[in-house]
C-alpha cells in the first residue's frame, strides 16, 4: 500500500510544482526520496527479521544510517548543482515523508485491536 500512496504523492508533488511554477523534476525527486526511504526500510525489516537479535539490531541501525545518508546526500547534491530547486525538493520530500509516517501509524498499530467481547489485559 505504501508504494502506491507514495507513487501517487510523487505525481501530486510534480503537478503542484507545475501549477506553482517550481521545478517539476525537483518536486518529483523529493517525493521519490520518500519512496526510496520506504524501500530501504522494508529491506532492512526483512533482513533484520531473518537474523538473530544482535545482528537484527545492527541491521536496523545500519539501515537507519543508510536511509538518512541517502536523503541527505541527494538533497545535498540538489543544493550543490541546482540551488534554486533545493527548497522544492526538500518540501516535497517532507510532505511525502509525513504522508508515509502517517500511513505507517495505521498500517502497523502499536497495540493490536481487541476483538468484541475480549477483556482488557493487565
Amino acid at each position: 500500500m505504501a508504494p502506491v500512496v507514495l507513487g501517487t504523492a510523487t505525481g501530486a508533488a510534480a503537478a503542484a510544482a507545475a501549477t506553482l511554477g517550481r521545478p517539476v523534476w525537483a518536486a518529483a525527486l523529493g517525493a521519490a526520496l520518500a519512496l526510496a526511504y520506504w524501500g530501504l526500510e522494508a529491506l532492512s525489516w526483512r533482513r533484520g527479521a531473518e537474523a538473530e537479535i544482535k545482528a537484527a539490531i545492527a541491521v536496523a541501525i545500519g539501515g537507519m544510517v543508510l536511509r538518512f545518508a541517502l536523503v541527505l546526500g541527494v538533497l545535498l547534491l540538489v543544493g550543490l548543482f541546482a540551488r534554486g530547486a533545493l527548497a522544492t525538493a526538500a518540501i516535497s520530500f517532507l510532505a511525502a515523508f509525513t504522508l508515509y509516517v502517517g500511513l505507517r501509524l495505521f498500517m502497523y498499530p502499536m497495540t493490536p485491536p481487541r476483538r468484541p467481547g475480549q477483556a482488557r489485559s493487565r
